[in-house]
């Protein structure tokens, strides 16, 4: 009995040394370097207090970047860190929506690493004619991770092969690469996408799901205000 609480105690100590030792920085650094290396980026204006949002009593801070490019209406790359009473929750959030003119899904995706524990998703959404197969390469890596389906709001809208899984904080590097392996299996996809379609309607479900299920309803709309979650919520999916 002692011997498997002492045991469970070495564990826990050893993912907290693990979490701690996660940059999440450097991650959001790396994303967008990654973008920055396959696309032509021209910043686009973030309002101050969504390109740079403070909790009262230092609970949380978000901060925020967007651009555009030939192929993209708007990139959105976010750097989250969220102290709450009892944990620390830190991340990043990329979405990436076409311009309504080219044939190619939207890409989301995120990673948050809890005080023991680190989530990601990566995934493209749209029709499945284009999302088909696009991340399927990747099975290998979300099999190895424990990956299972999105949430079921996205049902419809998202791939169904794209990664969503929550794992030690000790794979933390796997999950990383893994979610920048969808990265860049999105962007060839988009930087071979021929135009003339119109994807409004697919966007626009996007948003729907995303703007229903997203920061206005967790931790963010609580500590940085409802308003101000509704706002970043459009930046990020609208």
């Amino acid at each position: 009995m002692i011997e498997d609480l002492l045991g469970r105690v070495d564990r826990l100590r050893s993912e907290w040394r693990s979490r701690l030792e996660v940059d999440v920085p450097g991650m959001v650094a790396g994303v967008r370097t990654r973008l920055e290396s396959r696309l032509a980026l021209t910043p686009l204006p973030v309002d101050a207090d969504l390109a740079d949002r403070r909790g009262r009593f230092g609970l949380g801070r978000v901060r925020t970047w967007a651009f555009e490019s030939q192929e993209l209406r708007k990139a959105v790359i976010a750097h989250v860190s969220l102290r709450p009473v009892v944990s620390v929750w830190e991340g990043l959030v990329v979405t990436l929506a076409p311009r309504r003119d080219l044939h190619a899904p939207i890409f989301a995706a995120d990673l948050m690493v809890l005080p023991t524990q680190v989530s990601a998703s990566a995934d493209v959404y749209g029709p499945a004619a284009l999302t088909a197969g696009l991340l399927h390469p990747l099975a290998p890596s979300i099999v190895r991770l424990g990956g299972g389906a999105g949430p079921e709001w996205t049902r419809g809208i998202g791939s169904g092969e794209g990664l969503h899984a929550r794992v030690s904080a000790r794979l933390v590097d796997e999950l990383f690469a893994a979610l920048t392996g969808g990265l860049g299996r999105y962007l060839d996809a988009l930087l071979a996408a021929p135009r003339g379609g119109d994807s409004g309607r697919a966007q626009a479900d996007f948003f729907a799901a995303f703007h229903a299920h997203g920061p206005r309803t967790g931790p963010l709309a609580h500590l940085l205000g409802s308003a101000w979650a509704e706002r970043y919520s459009r930046l990020l999916f609208e």
